[in-house]
């Protein structure tokens, strides 16, 4: 889906998201490092995914580290990720991977669907929900993941996966610049019996960003109880909410809006998901896996003005929303091992998910937006992935999906990886199809609703060199990528409906590096990309370059620094008062401490925007100037 500029397709934008798809799980080996820190490499499970392949995962780090204001910002180290809250804490998070747009990248939390279809934000998930201190790891998968998940993620997935930590109890509690503070703690126990983690958190926004302000509560319950050699299961259980207050989405922001009465947001979210798996034989093992989803929100637009002027945007009216998505998932699959050479895997999976959708439009007089929908998705898949001779692997992987109201999609992906010989070097490739289903507001939304639309789809190849693994003391990448996105969803003002029109097509290279020297840790991400429309519309939040380097100094046995900095080049983007304009780009330091008083306490303190740069993400959002926040954090 493009982003529009005609006053309803600029409304319907805001509302359009991706439909949901099938979750895979997600495993984790997570090496210590030098520092301290946990560096994480995620594998979706899913034999075709090569774990050194360049577009499976990126090693996030462990952000109750830092002094985040939400994942949002953990997750611009990773390259080839556009990565921002658009307008501030509780408005959105605008999350693109090589070019695509947010929606076409879905969302995992431990395995379970989370971005919400019926949504105001224009797709994706807002990460503003979730406390950092209670993600565990995080993972970025580039590329079509339709041979895993079945639909939607056309440019890649996001996969969290939140935890209560180690045994015992922690607390921790910060406060902030402008009245920002967060709180939470957790406990978590493990024995004979298995195990069960409890972890929360709240934070308020206060006035950090000015025009802004969000209050956040996310609670989690995770359990692994003991069933027996060779079977095990896990349980996971999320509620989060958010409640706001701000400008909408393209109004211009505290800046420029005509309209100065605030949008109230209400966001709630539940995860609910359940895995069992269990070796029946010495090579095979089954897994269930289960998981629901319930995603509401609710908005009070004010509508949006127009200033009338050339090149200002046609206004965009009030606008009520109240929606509630429902999804269920479940897979089944059996997994085959010959030796240490071959893998193969098969299963099958459902998805059934209901939306409904309430509101009005109000055109001088008020409009019914009321709508219901429901569908469901069955799909077949097999992976394999083998290792014929040292040194070189090859991984395939197909999927058959029948979405109801659609053909029958078949979605390929082969990838291989090839050893240089002693090294440590290695080459990869992979090229891989996928497809979305039109979203569901595009589908049912009674103004601009079109049942025939088709699916957009996406073919992608990549390819790469890489040295070292992680844990050593010097890894680095390079990888090239070419994303194609066809039959795209538009509005066409003079049909007055949604259309498959659009082709984009991404090119680009991605640089990544991490460096261990002694008491010194160095992590960079570098990405050159470019993006074009065959129709000639302009892209907004494409920059050319973006940039992350990360430095951490382990001064003494109690104490750390970091300094982070990020750059990202000019791009376009609009507004309704300003029409397309073009973002010149900006540049942002941060810094970390950390100071371990006892074994239990520590004290931490982060500082962002040291510079106090005056700079937008989005248009009429100015971001915060240099602000602070310190708290503690304890171990009981």
């Amino acid at each position: 889906m493009l982003n529009n500029s005609t006053p309803i397709a600029r409304c319907a934008a805001s509302l359009m998201v991706p439909l949901a798809a099938m979750a895979a799980p997600l495993g984790a080996q997570v090496p210590a490092q030098d520092d301290g820190s946990i560096l994480v490499e995620a594998t979706l499970d899913d034999p075709s995914m090569d774990n050194r392949a360049a577009t499976k995962s990126l090693a996030p780090t462990r952000l109750s580290q830092s002094g985040a204001v939400s994942v949002v910002e953990d997750l611009t180290l990773l390259p080839g990720v556009m990565a921002f809250e658009n307008g501030g804490p509780g408005r959105g998070s605008y999350v693109s991977i090589r070019g695509g747009e947010p929606n076409f990248a879905i969302v995992t939390i431990n395995g379970v669907r989370v971005d919400d279809p019926l949504n105001s934000s224009g797709g994706g998930f807002d990460f503003t929900l979730i406390a950092p201190e209670l993600v565990q790891t995080l993972a970025v998968v580039s590329g079509p993941q339709s041979t895993v998940y079945g639909a939607d993620a056309l440019s890649g997935v996001v996969a969290l996966e939140l935890g209560a930590g180690e045994d015992g109890g922690s607390f921790y509690a910060g406060l902030g610049s402008e009245g920002r503070y967060r709180l939470g703690g957790s406990v978590a126990v493990s024995g004979k019996a298995g195990s069960l983690g409890i972890a929360g958190g709240f934070s308020d926004s206060a006035d950090l960003n000015p025009g802004r302000s969000n209050e956040q509560l996310s609670l989690i319950v995770t359990a692994s109880p003991h069933l027996g050699e060779g079977i095990s299961l896990d349980l996971f259980g999320l509620y989060a909410s958010s409640d706001s207050l701000g400008f909408p989405e393209d109004s211009g922001g505290p800046e420029l809006a005509i309209i100065r009465e605030l949008e109230p947001r209400e966001r709630e979210q539940i995860a609910l998901g359940g895995t069992l798996a269990a070796r029946i034989a010495p090579q095979l093992t089954a897994q269930i896996r289960a998981g629901f989803s319930q995603s509401e929100f609710a908005s009070d637009n004010p509508g949006i003005a127009s200033t009338g002027a050339d090149g200002a945007l046609d206004p965009i009216p009030s606008i009520v929303t109240d929606s509630r998505l429902q999804r269920t998932e479940a897979v089944a699959s059996l997994e085959y091992r010959t030796g240490n050479w071959l893998i193969l895997s098969t299963g099958a999976s459902y998805t059934r998910d209901d939306g409904v959708s309430d509101g009005t439009l109000d055109f001088g007089f008020l409009i019914p937006t009321a709508f219901a929908l429901e569908r469901d998705m069955p799909g077949l898949f097999v992976t394999a992935m083998a290792e014929p001779v040292s040194g070189f692997e090859i991984s395939a992987g197909l999927r058959a999906d029948w979405p109801e109201g659609s053909e029958m999609h078949w979605t390929p992906r082969i990838g291989s990886a090839i050893a240089l010989g002693d090294s440590g070097a290695f080459l990869t490739a992979n090229y891989a199809r996928g497809f979305k289903r039109p979203s569901l507001f595009a589908l049912g939304f009674p103004l601009i609703a079109n049942p025939d639309l088709e699916d957009e789809r996406s073919e992608t190849f990549d390819a790469g060199i890489a040295y070292g693994e992680a844990g050593d003391p010097f890894s680095a990448s390079a990888t090239y990528f070419s994303n194609t996105y066809r039959d795209l969803v538009d509005f066409d003002p003079e049909l007055f409906t949604n259309v498959n029109r659009s082709r984009v097509e991404v090119e680009g290279v991605e640089f990544a590096g991490t460096a261990r020297k002694g008491s010194l840790t160095a992590r960079a991400a570098l990405t050159y990309q470019t993006a074009q429309s065959a129709d000639g519309a302009l892209l907004r939040f494409r920059p050319e370059w973006t940039g992350r380097l990360s430095i951490r100094w382990q001064a003494s046995a109690n104490l750390s620094l970091s300094a982070h900095g990020e750059f990202v080049s000019a791009f376009n983007d609009s507004s309704v008062p300003t029409g397309f304009v073009r973002n010149p780009g900006f540049e942002s330091l941060g810094f970390d401490a950390n100071w371990a008083v006892t074994d239990q306490i520590e004290l931490f303190g982060s500082l962002r925007n040291a510079t106090d740069s005056i700079f937008t993400r989005s248009v009429g959002f100015t971001e915060p100037g240099r602000n602070v926040l310190v708290g503690v954090r304890g171990r009981m």
